[in-house]
Formats: C-alpha cells, structure tokens, sequence
C-alpha cells in the first residue's frame, strides 16, 4: 500500500504544508511547472536549498533517498517542502499529472542512478476471461481416460480418492487435496486403480497470463486458504444469482494467484471438509443409480461398499442422512416397487417375478412383499383382477 507525505515517516524528508506561504516559500525562488507522464526515471534530483513542491493535478508519486541507493515511495499529498541533500524525482501514477515547483535561483541538481527506477502499477497480471466448464464427478475403480490436448487451461481438483495421470508422457498420482493445473496444449490422461475411486473437480478456463509458467507441470497439496476458496467458487456456480459468475471468475482467480504464491506462504492444515456435501450428493446418485439399474441382479450392501470403495458404516450414514432409509431397505423397496409393475403385467408368474428380481426365494419375496403393500403377491395379483 502506497503511502502519502502526510504519513509520519516523510519526516526523515522533509514537511508538510497547507499551502505554498505556510510553507515559507517567498518570492526569491524560482517557480516553474512540470507535466508528467512517464512511469521511470534515471536521475535523481538534489538541492542544497530546500525544494517545494505542490500537485495540482493528477497522482504524483515522490520518490525519494537519503543516499541515492534505498529509497521510499510517497503519494504527494498537500504542499511539500524537501530537506536540503535529499534526493527525488518523481512520476505520474495517473496518466497524466502536474506539479508546481519552487527551488533557489541557483537551480536543481542532477545525479544519474545506478539503477533505473521503474514503477510498477497495479494492473492485473493474470486475466482468467472465460470459465469453460465446471464439473464434479465420481470415478469408479479401473476408470481410463486414454488422453487429450486443448487450448485451454484445466484445473483437476481430488477431493476423495487417487487418480493417476500422466503430462506429457511423464506420471504423476494425486491424492486427496491434490491440485494440478494442466495448461494448454498439453497431453494428459486420467485413470483410477483397481482398488479405489476417486472424485474429483474439474475446471476449464481461458486465461491470459503475464506471469512464469510457475504452475506447470506440478501437483500442489492444497492447504487450507486454497480450499476455502474452492468452497466458495462451488458454491457460487450451483446458483445462478446474479452476478454469481463473476464471483466465481474471481474466486478461480483467487485459487491461482495462492498456487503462484504458495512456496511463500506458511501451510495449514485442511480442518473441515466444505465439500463433503458435493462428494455425498454425487456419490449417493451413483450408488442409486446403479441399483436400479441392477434391480434384476443379485446384491447385497457388502457388494455395494465394496464396489464403491466406502464402508459399511459411510453407507448407512449416507443413505440415512440424505434419503432417510437403510441402504437394504432401499434396495428391497426399489425391487418390491417393480415387483408390483411385473405383476400388473401378467405376463410372469410369481415363481418367475421373484427369481429375475433375485430374491433368496419365494417365500422370502412373498413375506417381504407382504410387508411393505399389506397383501401377498398372490393376493395382490387377484386383487388386480377383480
């Protein structure tokens, strides 16, 4: 943040007035008038007088030194009066400036740096235009994505699981808080393993960078003001309130300006998970999607757990918490349900209905059936044509 010569440590520089008499310049000095433009300088300026000086239009910065080598920045702000041996010169932050001038007949003094002096304004060095695509999926185990190029950024963001992947030829795994940025043009495959699966973020963008390619070819382990952010971008994409979008923009932006800053900055642990939701919600959705399309298969909640890599007690919580039901009861309900349909259909008998449902037997299926519609089978099949 850039200071103003109001601030207390101009002091070691010289003061700071209302106006040109308060300061004590008179009529002796010679006065002129300065237009700015230029963002360096070369030079420093120097007096064995003291040198005032007054902005009266535009932003000027005051750079100045005791030794011509360390140097401190200042917003001109009111009428400044420089100390004799100081050096200075200054620039125009705005486009434009003016500065009034009042120094000794005898003149201003010049003295070439050693080292240019460049301002660096504050514009943004990293344009995250477009956000493409946003995705959060679920990967079963033995999942292969054979590869691809684009002209666009991907950020690939785990959040439960492994996945492997492969840039340029070259391996990497990531685990659980992974991040990798895969940048354009680049080859890059995914895959799980046999024994896992793994959900994941996925995030297409355009952008334009002035920036080192200090992202590239890296897997960063997120810390916790990286995920934090993510958060935030998850959340204001699943709702299409206005201006959301550009909310999201900046909070990507905001991800990728923490990679470029993350070797300097101290890690912190990933307390809670603001993402379990989206984990929970996808997940579930594919467990009950494969269910019902299985409902003619033989299953039980141990397949289940062991093909959605997930214990028995996750799956319980997660069908309780969401949907209210045991994952058994689930299961039996969606296979009763289509039991009813096959009897309306008269085309089966019971015997059949049952096997091709894959209840134990018929008399586990009638007993069951009966339980949950208050007839049996049997009965409910004549009930049907009366």
């Amino acid at each position: 943040m850039l200071k103003r010569t109001t601030n207390y440590r101009f002091q070691t520089y010289g003061d700071v007035f209302y106006s040109m008499k308060s300061a004590g310049q008179n009529g002796s000095t010679v006065q002129s008038t300065l237009h700015l433009n230029s963002k360096n300088f070369d030079s420093w300026y120097y007096s064995s007088t003291t040198v005032y000086l007054n902005c009266t239009s535009g932003i000027v910065l005051l750079v100045t030194s005791r030794d011509g080598i360390k140097y401190d920045e200042f917003v001109i702000h009111r009428v400044v009066r420089i100390k004799p041996g100081i050096f200075f010169n200054m620039i125009s932050i705005s486009n434009e400036s003016t500065v009034e001038t009042a120094y000794a007949p005898s003149g201003l003094n010049q003295k070439t740096m050693d080292e240019p002096y460049e301002y660096e304004p504050i514009i943004s060095k990293l344009d995250v235009h477009e956000i493409l695509t946003c995705y959060y999926q679920v990967r079963k185990s033995n999942y292969v994505f054979p590869g691809e190029s684009h002209d666009y950024y991907e950020l690939t963001y785990i959040d439960h699981g492994k996945l492997h992947t492969t840039i340029d030829g070259k391996e990497y795994v990531l685990n659980k808080y992974d991040l990798v940025i895969y940048y354009p043009g680049q080859f890059h495959t995914q895959s799980t393993d046999s024994e896992s699966t793994c959900s994941y973020l996925t995030i297409t963008f355009d952008m334009h960078s002035e920036l080192e390619q200090k992202l590239i070819n890296r897997i960063f382990h997120t810390r916790k003001d990286v995920y934090q952010v993510l958060s935030k971008f998850m959340k204001v994409m699943q709702n299409q309130q206005f201006l959301n979008y550009e909310l999201a923009i900046l909070y990507l932006k905001e991800v990728l300006i923490l990679l470029y800053q993350f070797d300097i900055k101290k890690e912190e642990a990933i307390s809670n998970n603001p993402m379990q939701e989206h984990y929970e919600n996808t997940l579930l959705n594919e467990i009950l999607v494969y269910i019902h399309n299985n409902m003619y298969s033989s299953f039980t909640v141990e397949d289940l757990c062991q093909k959605f890599s997930i214990s028995r007690s996750s799956l319980q919580s997660l069908f309780r918490t969401n949907i209210h039901i045991t994952p058994k009861q689930y299961i039996s309900n969606v296979k009763l349900s289509q039991a009813k349909i096959l009897i309306q259909e008269h085309k089966r008998t019971i015997s059949e209905i049952s096997d091709i449902l894959g209840f134990t037997s018929i008399h586990y299926f009638s007993r069951k059936f009966k339980m949950q519609y208050g007839l049996s089978p049997t009965d409910y099949a004549k009930s049907i044509n009366q």
